[in-house]
């Protein structure tokens, strides 16, 4: 498998993948992504921003995507109900690496996809020099917190986003 920068040309297939995501969380009960989020715009701006990444096959099926942050997440500053493993005194020097819009192909799922997304964003971490890595998700979103806990990170508290809406927030040491 290949995990690369999204590009242009992948920006079908990545919202493709997107849709199956939300399609799968509405069918499971699961209030996330309800509102068009992550949209084109949402993928366009990420590939701007050379945070989007794609893991593809040997064949060069794109199977899986994130976005992977180095300068730190904003709504990660305030924790409530807990306490991050490691504190960065400021976002825009911050110590981890932040993982967002996790989504694999609804056909795919069940085959560590979203696990391999983690430790390559944990590689791309490491080589910035951070010594960990952040990530949130819907409390009721289950099947993430589950390949959360399986892939080592730790449940740390609840973060607010700009919508006011509260995620569960996990960190891992890498």
């Amino acid at each position: 498998m290949e995990f690369r920068k999204t590009t242009e040309a992948d920006l079908a297939r990545v919202a493709e993948i997107f849709d199956g995501a939300r399609e799968t969380m509405h069918a499971q009960g699961i209030d996330q992504w309800t509102d068009g989020y992550p949209a084109v715009s949402d993928i366009r701006a990420d590939i701007a921003d050379g945070i989007s990444y794609v893991l593809c096959t040997d064949d060069g099926e794109i199977v899986a995507t994130c976005a992977v942050l180095l300068l730190g997440e904003d709504t990660y500053t305030d924790i409530c109900g807990g306490a991050w493993l490691t504190e960065s005194s400021d976002d825009a020097d911050a110590s981890y690496v932040a993982v967002h819009r996790v989504a694999a192909d609804k056909d795919c799922r069940g085959r560590g996809l979203a696990s391999r997304l983690l430790a390559e964003a944990a590689v791309i971490g490491r080589h910035a020099g951070k010594i960990s890595l952040r990530i949130d998700t819907h409390r009721d979103n289950k099947p993430m917190q589950g390949m959360l806990a399986r892939n080592g990170l730790t449940l740390c508290g609840e973060i607010t986003l700009h919508s006011g809406d509260r995620r569960n927030a996990y960190e891992k040491m890498i």
